[in-house]
């Protein structure tokens, strides 16, 4: 793949892929893939055999993953899906107040170490992270995670409480960091055992001006 670019796309429509050469100015789509599923996230996984991995839900089936071979997209659905966990407690009365949304999601995925070739990680709405180690086929929770001790106090942005983004320092399989909306950051330096807010110094929300206030 060293000379190929790979761009998987997610729509309401299913799964889009589009490749084209290291030039870029003529690409080939395939597609779409997973018809019937909405896609929140797809990525490629380049470790070993290239395949690609699909976050989806549809409007008769709850939410899951899928993976296959990029050859050719072929893509399974998850044995052991994973299973959101629920709303903190304290979050209802901002749900209730904004009318955001508890529908459960997974928001992303991220291939894990390229030492650890068969692990992906999760990250779901309402927030929460899960492992697999057989290539998306079963996830398991991250439970240093998903029972932090400041889950009580994580509220949901106005796209709910996710669990958007997920990285693996490529120098060290057991350093990793998580984003949630809306909790800040977090860090853990042993494979995801515990983990540690890393917000410390964060300029404040400021927010936009109101009632005839003018920003400067």
């Amino acid at each position: 793949m060293a000379d190929k670019v790979v761009v998987s796309v997610g729509t309401k429509r299913g799964l889009f892929v589009f490749e084209s050469n290291a030039r870029r100015r003529a690409w080939k789509r395939r597609g779409p893939f997973l018809a019937g599923w909405s896609v929140y996230h797809a990525i490629v996984d380049a470790r070993r055999t290239p395949k690609i991995h699909a976050a989806a839900v549809s409007d008769v089936f709850a939410t899951t993953t899928f993976s296959g071979n990029l050859s050719d997209a072929k893509l399974a659905g998850a044995k052991r899906p994973p299973i959101p966990p629920k709303p903190s407690a304290g979050s209802e009365k901002i749900y209730k107040q904004y009318g955001i949304s508890r529908a459960q999601r997974v928001w992303h995925l991220e291939p894990g170490h390229r030492s650890e070739q068969s692990v992906l990680y999760a990250g779901t709405a309402p927030a929460g992270l899960f492992r697999s180690e057989d290539e998306g086929k079963n996830w398991k929770p991250v439970e240093g995670m998903n029972n932090h001790p400041t889950r009580k106090k994580w509220m949901p942005g106005f796209g709910g409480n996710c669990l958007h983004s997920i990285q693996v320092d490529p120098a060290d399989p057991r350093r990793m960091y998580a984003g949630i909306s809306a909790a800040g950051a977090f860090r853990s330096d042993d494979g995801g055992k515990h983990w540690k807010p890393i917000n410390k110094a964060v300029a404040r929300y400021i927010g936009a001006p109101e009632g005839g206030e003018t920003a400067t």
